[in-house]
């Protein structure tokens, strides 16, 4: 019986981790779509000015694509690159994170889940939690979790490996190493954007016209620096490596403690258990946090002079 309320309680958190997976994938996505359709409506419009200025068919056609993309772009924005959306990814998220720090608690066997009612205690704590955020259940409703096994019960060395170690290699560093790898990436377009603005600003005055191509290149780079800050990139580097050696230093801790009789009291247990969920809570509401914090920005349009 005690294993099928743990097992309900367990696809609840996946439930809520897949729609906090969802909504992120639309806000992903939606900035994705507005970088792309502002650079391709900039491109077009420019062109329609330079390249086909004397050519009516083209230069209409080109104009006219040119503002339905930029139209988009600017309505995808309003649409799925709102507060309330990325708040509602980032609320979601934390709910899921919560109870699932509750389970593994409660399968570590530290305290507040020592006693008899401790399964109590645990329904009570993740309740209270999804509680607090009733007005995303219309999300919740969207997604089917079912099928994904309960944490078993852990004994301290397995807690240590399945929990703790588990997210220091399997989770931050791995995700840490991606982001630094894409951050150089996109850190290096932005260079071409500026080398290719300042190569055409220099055939300006060469008396070939590329001031317009000037002003798209530089609106274009200046997106994608845009799109590069409103994922905080940065911030998730610097934040999952700091995580994974807190959660290191702990293991050492915890495994460099002198060896008792019986092994080491409910006490010592419970706080290193404590200290290890906290970093990864402090971590998680920290980046949500992060995330949640500016209102987005609207996509870039053609700098003056490049329609």
């Amino acid at each position: 019986m005690n294993e099928d309320v743990i097992a309900t309680i367990w696809t609840r958190q996946a439930t809520w981790s897949q729609a906090a997976n969802t909504l992120k994938a639309r806000v992903v996505e939606a900035r994705i779509g507005a970088l792309v359709l502002s650079f391709l409506g900039a491109v077009a419009e420019t062109a329609a000015a330079t390249l086909f200025a004397g050519m009516p068919d083209w230069n209409t056609a080109c104009a006219i694509t040119g503002g339905i993309l930029l139209a988009v772009a600017t309505a995808v924005t309003a649409q799925y690159l709102t507060v309330d959306a990325i708040r509602a990814w980032t609320r979601a998220r934390s709910v899921s994170e919560t109870i699932k720090a509750e389970v593994y608690t409660f399968r570590a066997g530290a305290e507040p889940y020592t006693g008899p009612d401790a399964l109590d205690i645990l329904l009570k704590r993740t309740a209270a939690v999804q509680e607090s955020a009733q007005d995303l259940l219309r999300h919740v409703a969207e997604v089917d979790a079912k099928g994904r096994p309960p944490v078993p019960a852990l004994s301290r060395d397995e807690y240590i490996e399945k929990r703790v170690e588990q997210q220091i290699n399997g989770y931050y560093r791995k995700k840490a190493r991606y982001y630094a790898r894409l951050l150089s990436w996109l850190r290096k377009v932005q260079l071409f954007f500026g080398v290719a603005g300042a190569a055409l600003g220099f055939l300006a005055t060469r008396d070939i016209d590329f001031s317009a191509w000037v002003a798209v290149v530089t609106t274009l780079g200046t997106a994608l620096a845009a799109h590069v800050a409103a994922n905080r990139y940065d911030f998730i580097v610097m934040s999952y490596t700091g995580t994974a050696l807190r959660l290191e230093d702990l293991v050492a801790e915890w495994r460099s403690r002198p060896a008792r009789p019986g092994g080491a009291d409910v006490a010592a247990w419970s706080a290193f258990v404590k200290l290890c969920e906290q970093a990864i809570s402090i971590e998680n509401e920290s980046w949500l946090a992060k995330f949640a914090e500016d209102k987005p920005a609207a996509p870039e349009k053609p700098a003056p002079g490049s329609e």
